[in-house]
């Protein structure tokens, strides 16, 4: 049996703008061919995912996020523990991180520690470019993230 790894999970749609800042993320992880962690692109979180959740040895969730405090400028990039809540409808096929913990807890008993990045984002219009804040923010986070995976975050 091989070692757990930790797992960074990148969310977000590709052409929706600064959501996918989450996706590129991962994607440029992906592309670097990390040592020590494994690093996953998704456009949203599905059920599926829960194997490999369980999987890790840890997991970090990385996602655009359009909250006013996270959006200023100056606004720091943190990682933040995130824990298994209660999905808050009885099942979608859409979840958030609280939910994909909490049905990896529900299926296995147990779920990794987990945390999750969140990257300011100020549009979703159609298209594959960033707003400046988000572009900014994303190299940022893809530092922070590669820090994380090496257990140095």
């Amino acid at each position: 049996m091989s070692q757990a790894l930790p797992l960074i999970v990148g969310i977000g749609q590709v052409f929706r703008g600064d959501d996918s800042a989450g996706h590129r993320i991962a994607m440029a992880l992906q592309e670097e061919d990390p040592a020590g962690f494994r690093a996953l692109a998704v456009h949203q979180l599905l059920p599926e995912l829960v194997a490999q959740v369980h999987q890790a040895s840890r997991v970090l969730f990385i996602d655009a996020t359009v909250d006013p405090r996270r959006c200023l400028q100056w606004a720091a990039l943190a990682v933040e523990p995130v824990q298994a809540a209660l999905l808050s409808q009885p099942f979608s096929h859409q979840l958030n991180p609280e939910g994909v913990l909490a049905l990896t807890l529900a299926l296995y008993g147990h779920h990794p520690p987990a945390w999750q990045l969140l990257i300011p984002a100020l549009q979703w219009r159609h298209g594959d470019r960033l707003s400046p804040l988000t572009a900014t923010s994303c190299s940022a986070a893809l530092a922070l993230s590669r820090a994380w995976g090496v257990g140095h975050a």
